[in-house]
């Protein structure tokens, strides 16, 4: 063979070499790429249900706790009912209660992707939203039977008790159980007897958002995408700390979740009192 000959030869079959060498390195850096992106992934899940898993051995460790029979105050028996009568089931419901809790209908999910913290009024904090969400808070503590004062209460267009005329419908999402977080359904402000026959549902989209937003330290917030939509923190107040033994002031111990007749900014701004 001519020595030219096999020089040409000896090239080609170097660039041959050359070329497939550098193709196959794009190939390995590639898979090496998607499997450290895979490892990643998969190390945020764990994280994320670390997180979760926090979060709920929190939640049940601030469940309530019976107290025992409330103290006589001046020699007279106690205002407030006994813990075991109300959880057990003891005080009885009305026939139009239990209809209004069996006949409640889950919601439909929404395709809500953010949420916002509720805007305070600079004159007064305790105004429109925010004070119909304290209110009900209220009326939630004294309908259950754990407060003294029965707190100013209105009734929306259908005729049931409602912090604000403008609520057509609040549901308590409960984060005391075993369970994963979930929402009473329920036609009323919810007492613990109610609940004990109230169906449950999943959280939806806005739902599940608020629940995010109260856990990292909101109080209230909304949607641009449903005004008529609103969520609100329940936090341990020194009341609370008697029955739930395990919590901290202003430790989260459920929320609200809200339906309006009308806009969250006109809430509040109609109620007469």
């Amino acid at each position: 063979m001519r020595p030219h000959l096999k020089t040409c030869i000896f090239s080609v079959l170097l660039l041959m070499s050359r070329t497939a060498n550098s193709q196959s390195l794009p190939i390995v850096g590639s898979i090496d790429s998607n499997r450290a992106s895979k490892s990643n992934v998969v190390v945020e899940d764990k994280r994320d249900s670390l997180a979760k898993a926090k979060f709920r051995a929190d939640e049940w460790n601030r469940r309530a706790i019976d107290p025992g029979r409330p103290a006589p105050r001046n020699g007279q028996s106690p205002i407030r009912a006994e813990f075991a009568d109300i959880v057990g089931g003891k005080e009885l419901l009305s026939q139009e209660d239990v209809c209004g809790v069996m006949n409640a209908k889950p919601m439909p999910r929404t395709q809500c992707k953010s949420v916002a913290e509720v805007a305070i009024d600079s004159k007064d904090e305790m105004r429109g939203p925010w004070r119909a969400h304290q209110l009900t808070i209220d009326l939630f503590t004294n309908q259950s039977g754990f407060g003294y004062i029965r707190m100013l209460s209105s009734e929306n267009e259908r005729g049931k008790q409602m912090a604000s005329p403008g609520i057509d419908r609040v549901e308590l999402v409960s984060l005391l159980t075993k369970d994963e977080p979930s929402v009473y359904v329920l036609d009323r402000i919810p007492i613990p007897s109610a609940m004990r026959l109230a169906r449950r549902r999943p959280l939806d989209e806005f739902e599940e958002l608020g629940l995010d937003a109260v856990r990292r330290g909101s109080d209230l917030v909304w949607t641009q995408e449903s005004p008529n939509r609103m969520f609100g923190a329940i936090r341990a107040s020194e009341s609370c700390l008697e029955c739930h033994t395990g919590a901290k002031e202003k430790d989260l111990l459920g929320a609200f979740t809200y339906y309006l007749e009308i806009s969250m900014d006109k809430l509040g701004k109609s109620d007469r009192r």
